[in-house]
């Protein structure tokens, strides 16, 4: 049987490129046409051979010269070449994603009848490369600021966004507020670590963490050392609706509020579910209830106390009052009670000012502390942040509050805040500096 030969318009048909594809192909050494029976330029079986293995990798999106690498000059296996095509089209699809994203945002403003500038433009930019996913990374889930990520072999990836939440919703991104998170909580386990081990393993980023995947204890524990607090759990609110007795504990009377307490107290909850409450328990009903074992709370609440003390030390060498915090802790694979999530932060902590702590009090005033509360005041006084619409927050608003939180971080670590290259974008920085995580 006569084999087959066919000309470049027809050969460039069957494979749906041009012509001129071919050419360039020839050009670059892939392939070399032969020659019909009557001497025309044509490709018979081992040329079309070769070009639908071009063409396959093409496909991939491989270069001209990662084709000519693995066909021609044999200096790379296809192993290689598909796994590095791999991480760039994982990188290239974020970036893809992230564009898609902020178009969205964009075209709904416009929608909405806004007319956009490029400043404007550049904040959604940055709103949205922090409220958006890492999508090469797998098995995400996304928290209130933090993005979570489990690898495979059980190392975990936690992103801090510069997400703002308050009233169960997202308000606005500030500035820095990720890093400032993950850098407070850096300095917190390294200075706490002899007296529980935790679940840090790298930062390869200002605003990444990879740790130890663990297994979470479903409580929270937190440690009051003042009567103060504005939630249905706090100690503050229960006192003032005439509780004396709460979370196992019963409180003297006659105390005002933000008073110091006669000795820190453990007041745990449970943790909720995303977009519930946490729910405030006794040490006994924890127990009762199989949300950890008896040991396990002993240890735990050791533990907690322990790392209150040494925080509300070393605040007051900063002129601080560590009024109350939260921990959360996990068991590792070898069955080891493990500190996780974050400590000592602004966001998961109450500091107050030393220095008018007395004065204040005196006053009957609030204690003087880092206000992270402007974004949420605002809003509150303009809707009902529950129902209503969120209005759009002013620059300034999100910058003193921005400000707050960089000025927090160096007050109570006694370190100055590095910014970070702002020509860079963060998410781009981000996917920069997780390169040997991606994909895997």
């Amino acid at each position: 049987m006569p084999e087959l030969w066919l000309g470049p318009s027809e050969m460039a048909a069957r494979l749906g490129v041009s012509s001129k594809a071919l050419r360039v192909y020839e050009r670059e050494g892939l392939v070399a046409p032969g020659r019909s029976a009557a001497g025309w330029r044509a490709y018979g079986p081992a040329q079309a051979a070769r070009l639908h293995q071009i063409m396959a990798l093409r496909g991939l999106g491989l270069s001209l010269k990662q084709i000519r690498a693995l066909l021609v000059d044999d200096q790379a296996s296809l192993a290689d070449i598909l796994v590095l095509q791999r991480d760039s089209l994982a990188a290239q699809r974020g970036k893809l994603d992230a564009a898609i994203a902020l178009l969205g945002v964009a075209l709904l403003a416009l929608e909405a009848g806004r007319d956009l500038t490029l400043d404007d433009l550049t904040h959604l930019t940055q709103e949205t490369i922090m409220t958006h996913p890492v999508p090469e990374l797998p098995n995400h889930y996304q928290g209130k600021v933090r993005d979570n990520y489990d690898l495979p072999d059980g190392r975990r990836i936690i992103i801090a966004s510069d997400r703002l939440s308050a009233f169960d919703r997202h308000l606005c991104t500030v500035p820095f507020k990720g890093q400032v998170l993950t850098q407070t909580a850096r300095y917190w386990f390294d200075v706490t670590g002899d007296i529980c081990p935790n679940h840090v393993i790298a930062y390869p980023d200002p605003n990444v963490l990879v740790c130890r995947g663990l297994r979470m204890l479903p409580v929270e524990m937190v440690v009051r050392g003042y009567l103060a607090g504005t939630t249905s759990t706090s100690i503050l609110t229960r006192y003032q609706a005439g509780q004396r007795e709460m979370y196992g504990i019963r409180l003297p009377d006659g105390m005002a509020p933000n008073q110091q307490l006669p000795a820190p107290i453990l007041t745990p909850t449970s943790k909720a579910a995303h977009g519930d409450y946490d729910a405030p328990l006794s040490p006994g009903q924890i127990v009762e209830q199989g949300l950890v074992t008896a040991a396990q709370w002993d240890e735990v609440s050791t533990i907690s106390l322990s790392l209150y003390a040494r925080g509300r030390e070393l605040a007051a060498t900063r002129g601080l009052i560590l009024a109350d915090t939260k921990y959360e802790f996990g068991i590792d694979a070898d069955g080891h009670i493990v500190l996780a999530d974050e400590i000592h932060t602004p966001d998961s902590s109450r500091f107050w000012r030393a220095g008018t702590y007395e004065d204040r009090l005196a006053k009957g005033e609030r204690p003087d502390s880092f206000d992270k509360d402007v974004v949420r005041s605002w809003v509150g006084e303009r809707c009902d942040p529950y129902r209503d619409p969120i209005p759009e927050i002013p620059e300034e608003i999100i910058q003193a509050v921005s400000n707050v939180y960089i000025e927090a971080f160096e007050t109570i670590t006694g370190l100055p805040f590095v910014k970070p290259d702002a020509s860079e974008p963060v998410l781009a920085r981000i996917r920069r500096n997780l390169q040997p995580f991606l994909g895997t």
